[in-house]
């Protein structure tokens, strides 16, 4: 695994990215998780993380496939580690259908358990994303960013080194990411809000699995 100590500027421009997209095609990251994963000779946290992600993409598949309607796995991520110790935390924005929002707190627990081995009282931290805070919130979770870019992406109020990171630090799903935005003819403007210029019904249709 590689060790990372920040977020790189492509990373950072895509989960920002993301934010907005999401919230254009009516999908809007609305569900903000804080999960504690301890690491351990047997598995990186980053490894816990994902799949803890494979479990949530099984789930909304059943679910979509039980009420015959589409479902994609649309979320972001990023880890910390301020203290550089062996219990990082992994902030998680995600889209769940409003249906679905107390099923999946409850199966979030059992996820996180079953990864662990056991699950402590302040392992799992679950709140609403309101569309006011959405953005503010995005940089909050990119505060990890290459030093090298913190003004470029606005975040000197928040910028602060996050730590040591084994594995994959901070990504996007594959169903709000580059290649769909793209193809969705999703044009954001730095410092203005992102337009979106949807080109085909397929860009916005596409439902890839998660990775």
């Amino acid at each position: 695994m590689r060790l990372t100590t920040h977020i790189n500027r492509r990373v950072t421009q895509s989960i920002m990215r993301a934010f907005d997209f999401a919230k254009e095609i009516d999908r809007p990251l609305n569900t903000y998780v804080v999960v504690h994963l301890r690491e351990s000779e047997r598995q990186a946290a980053t490894t816990a993380f994902k799949i803890i992600r494979h479990k949530f993409r099984d789930w909304l598949a059943y679910k979509a496939k039980q009420q015959r309607v589409a479902i994609s796995p649309d979320y972001i991520y990023a880890f910390e580690n301020p203290d550089d110790d062996d219990a990082p935390h992994v902030n998680w924005a995600l889209h769940v259908p409003d249906r679905l929002k107390a099923e999946f707190e409850a199966k979030l627990a059992r996820w996180v358990e079953k990864v662990q081995g056991r699950i402590e009282p302040f392992d799992i931290h679950v709140q609403p994303i309101t569309p006011s805070h959405a953005k503010r919130l995005a940089k909050y979770i990119c505060k990890g960013t290459d030093a090298a870019f913190v003004s470029y992406f606005y975040l000197d109020e928040v910028h602060e080194p996050q730590g040591e990171i084994w594995g994959k630090r901070a990504g996007v799903s594959p169903s709000i990411g580059t290649a769909i935005r793209k193809e969705a003819g999703f044009r954001p403007r730095r410092g203005r809000a992102a337009r979106f210029y949807p080109r085909s019904a397929s860009g916005l249709a596409s439902h890839p699995t998660m990775t």
